[in-house]
């Protein structure tokens, strides 16, 4: 191929490459990430864990996790802070589960170190029926 008709096709694949690689960046920056990604209207439960309180209810899942970087110490071990219950004004809420089969809410993580999800009343967790039926013993 000549020299002459080298040149007007390599300018237009920069060009084109140029266009894409605007187009992408401008794509990639549009889409919601983070905090952002969470819907205005998800709810997380909270339990405190003031023993004269004991208060359980729910707040929106976005603002349950910017309190808990406002409160978070980068020097501190690797724990989710406290927060400050809506009831009692202690630092003693955290993020709970309500059980799926008895209603009760409880932390995740204090009945079992194998199941998280395991409820401290009743026992049920979800992640063990699952295993149970993956490995055929339920």
């Amino acid at each position: 191929m000549e020299q002459s008709k080298k040149k007007p096709i390599m300018i237009g694949v920069i060009v084109v490459c140029v266009v894409l690689a605007v187009a992408i960046t401008l794509m990639r920056s549009s889409e919601k990430s983070g905090l952002d990604s969470i819907s205005d209207s998800e709810k997380t439960w909270v339990k405190c864990s003031n023993p004269d309180c004991g208060a359980e209810y729910q707040i929106g899942t976005k603002e349950f996790f910017k309190k808990i970087q406002e409160t978070m110490d980068p020097n501190a071990p690797a724990r989710t802070p406290a927060l400050v219950c809506q009831k009692c004004s202690k630092i003693s809420v955290y993020r709970a589960v309500k059980c799926e089969k008895c209603g009760k809410m409880y932390f995740p993580g204090v009945a079992s170190k194998q199941f998280p999800d395991k409820c401290s009343e009743c026992g049920y967790s979800k992640t063990e029926e699952i295993k149970k039926k993956r490995t055929g013993g339920g």
